[in-house]
């Protein structure tokens, strides 16, 4: 009988600890949380990632990303920053950019070296790579960017990307147009019935750094009145980044903080855009999202609420 009782008892224990590991399975499975540092941290970890790729220095190569962009390297186009022919394969670094959202996650504004609005066709990064040093170019790359099923502009011309700590704060990005402010870059765009191509004739100064391009109107949103809008926190301790995600046109603007508020000063009045905020406290995400419809000398007040990487996300795509 002590044997029976025994191996009832076990059974029982065997049971209760599978039902109980069962039920942990199904219904107290930890829910994924967020831990970044800073904002800065944020769009770091869910930004657009780089993409690697390899081509022949001598033969050339070509290549299409995930988001559809062709990549055409003719032969004999690398160079040394000393001048040598790269004979050996070449490593190409890059990254495009269509939706509102990646510019958002990625924090790559479409600002105008004006400091107006841009309307972009796509934005991306390029870096060619041989035994650890960036090269240059001697022939015309071209990126053929796809349309997304969005109508051709014929306005769209080739800006390239510079660090302004004016425009831009902290380490931000205008786009400019090539061969000014020293940046050094040049190149032109074509439009096509189903695509962007644009022609790079060269990369910026310095090569190790790489390269943003981008297809842009940069005379589209002047036809509206610019005036200043006015971005406040409801709260004063809030610290965080404000961006403006314009309704129906291809554009997101980083709006930085001067003094006690956020201001934008060449906003496009008539215009119906989203205020999206972004915010980090203890680890934690914060975020809001309000609706606008811009007007003059436009103040918008904003709250933040707690959120999560997903929820943020889910919400930004409807911006798309």
């Amino acid at each position: 009988m002590k044997t029976l009782s025994r191996l009832f008892t076990i059974a029982v224990l065997v049971l209760t600890v599978s039902c109980s590991k069962d039920h942990t399975d199904d219904n107290t499975t930890p829910t994924p949380t967020d831990n970044y540092l800073s904002v800065a941290d944020f769009h770091a970890h869910n930004g657009v990632a780089m993409q690697t790729y390899t081509v022949s220095g001598t033969a050339g190569g070509s290549f299409t990303t995930p988001q559809g962009t062709v990549v055409i390297v003719p032969a004999n186009t690398f160079y040394t920053q000393m001048g040598a022919a790269v004979t050996g394969n070449v490593t190409v670094q890059f990254k495009d950019i269509y939706k509102k959202s990646d510019m958002l996650l990625s924090d790559i504004s479409a600002t105008y070296e004006t400091g107006t609005p841009l309307k972009s066709g796509g934005e991306f990064f390029i870096k060619a790579i041989a035994n650890g040093q960036g090269l240059i170019i001697g022939k015309t790359i071209t990126v053929k960017q796809p349309l997304n099923g969005i109508a051709a502009d014929n306005g769209m011309e080739a800006l390239f990307g510079k660090v302004d700590s004016v425009l831009a704060p902290n380490g931000g990005m205008i786009w400019a147009a090539a061969d000014t402010f020293g940046i050094g870059g040049n190149g032109s765009v074509g439009v096509t019935a189903s695509q962007y191509v644009f022609s790079l004739y060269s990369f910026n100064s310095s090569p190790d750094s790489g390269t943003w391009c981008n297809s842009d109107n940069p005379n589209f949103f002047s036809t509206y009145p610019q005036t200043t809008l006015t971005i406040h926190s409801v709260d004063s301790t809030f610290s965080g980044e404000v961006f403006l995600v314009f309704k129906n046109q291809s554009c997101m603007v980083h709006v930085y903080k001067y003094g006690i508020n956020y201001n934008y000063d060449y906003a496009p009045s008539g215009l119906q855009a989203t205020v999206v905020v972004i915010g980090e406290k203890g680890g934690e995400l914060y975020s809001a999202f309000v609706p606008i419809t811009i007007s003059n000398n436009m103040t918008v007040n904003f709250g933040v609420t707690l959120t999560t990487t997903e929820a943020f996300k889910a919400q930004l795509e409807t911006l798309n």
